[in-house]
């Protein structure tokens, strides 16, 4: 069997320009690569923890491989050749917990030799980290905001209280999205899953639009402040973990769509667009399909599908868009693509919960139970990894960085 070579590129996002390159067996861990990181950018050792995210975003919790001395999936177990990785894909590392460094790896080619690599191979150096780059950072003061952050918490603490208002009706508004997206959560059994197809009454949705449009005029003012800065955008989500500010946001569009503000969704979605753009991109298909309006919304779709960089992502938010339009046949063969090229396990898992929905809705259970008899195995696998997954960031867990808070006190969002 050919050994498979990887060749990669890291950089830390702090300073883009400097660069290493590295040529490493497939059967290379994560967490050999975390220690070869710090080797080849002269990193002191430290006992700081770490984490690698394979979809490229800082603590996406089903993408997330940890420091062995943590709880969740291990960097150690985590080989390169099991990862599903492609040239072009990213990797985000995060190094500390306390105070966090990022860097980006990027994996430049995908090669096939007869032996495997002995040892990593440094293939090009760029650029060096000054010597305050080196230094393990202090801990930041935890009772004030950052110089840069000071503007942007109290327009973020009155997004939060316009939220807090609506907690009350979190019920309703749940039912509503369990119909329409009931690929949101992970159902306890595929029985509960199918329940979800009984729509519910949204009539007590359309009363709250005050409160919603509320919510979206104070997320608007956030945004608007941001000017499109999405690492600033990150400093202030780490900021408030605790109030996990920021999947409410990207939340927000598709809940302002069901209760009819329409005009408030399309403008956050596309607001929004520079922190994920293949998520807010499927989400402005999606608004448009429920309000009826096929033609923008199929547009949409079209560019979504031609600028993705996840394309399980795109795919799967085209086939709720035609979902939402009524096109079951075309909705289906969206979800069928999007399963077919999902890498990772969570990723499947939904993909199969989004067709197996679409079946229900058209009335085809026989089929909906022929395809959860075959992908039982996959899936149940798949639900035991994501569950895993967000175990290891859940908010009443032990935080992974081992400051003995409750995560939802420390890193939990």
């Amino acid at each position: 069997m050919a050994a498979r070579i990887f060749r990669v590129s890291i950089s830390p996002e702090s300073a883009p320009d400097v660069r290493r390159v590295l040529d490493l067996d497939g059967r290379t861990s994560l967490a050999e690569l975390h220690r070869e990181l710090g080797r080849v950018f002269a990193i002191p050792p430290s006992k700081a923890g770490y984490a690698f995210f394979t979809s490229g975003r800082p603590w996406d919790a089903n993408a997330m491989y940890v420091d062995p001395r943590a709880e969740g999936r291990p960097a150690d177990k985590a080989l390169l050749f099991r990862l599903g990785l492609e040239p072009g894909r990213e990797l985000a590392y995060v190094l500390g917990f306390e105070v966090e460094r990022h860097f980006t790896v990027r994996v430049l080619s995908i090669s096939e030799a007869t032996q495997p690599l002995a040892a990593p191979v440094l293939v090009e150096s760029s650029g060096e980290l000054g010597a305050e780059a080196l230094q393990e950072p202090p801990a930041a003061d935890e009772d004030e905001a950052p110089a840069e952050l000071r503007e942007l918490v109290p327009l973020a603490e009155k997004l939060l209280n316009r939220l807090e208002e609506l907690e009350p009706h979190e019920e309703q508004l749940a039912a509503a999205r369990a119909y329409s997206d009931r690929w949101d959560d992970v159902p306890e059994a595929w029985t509960d899953f199918k329940a979800r197809a009984v729509k519910p009454q949204t009539e007590h949705l359309q009363e709250l639009a005050p409160m919603f449009r509320g919510a979206g005029e104070a997320a608007l003012e956030l945004v608007r402040a941001l000017h499109g800065d999405v690492a600033l955008f990150a400093k202030l989500d780490e900021w408030l973990l605790e109030d996990g500010i920021g999947p409410r946001l990207l939340d927000l569009p598709l809940s302002l769509s069901l209760t009819e503000e329409t005009e408030l969704a399309l403008e956050l979605a596309r607001s929004l667009t520079f922190i994920d753009p293949d998520l807010c991109g499927g989400d402005l298909a999606v608004i448009f399909a429920r309000a009826g309006q096929r033609e923008a919304a199929l547009a949409q779709v079209e560019q979504n599908l031609s600028v993705a960089k996840d394309e399980a992502l795109a795919e799967a938010k085209a086939g709720d868009t035609y979902r939402a339009l009524g096109d079951m046949p075309a909705a289906e063969a969206y979800y069928r693509r999007s399963l077919a090229v999902s890498q990772a396990p969570s990723d499947r898992l939904h993909a199969v919960m989004r067709l197996v929905a679409c079946l229900l809705d058209s009335g085809r259970d026989a089929e909906a139970n022929e395809i959860l008899a075959r992908e039982n195995t996959g899936a149940q696998s798949a639900r035991r990894a994501l569950t895993s997954a967000s175990a290891v960031v859940g908010r009443n867990e032990p935080c992974p960085c081992g400051s003995g808070k409750k995560f939802k006190k420390c890193h939990g969002a």
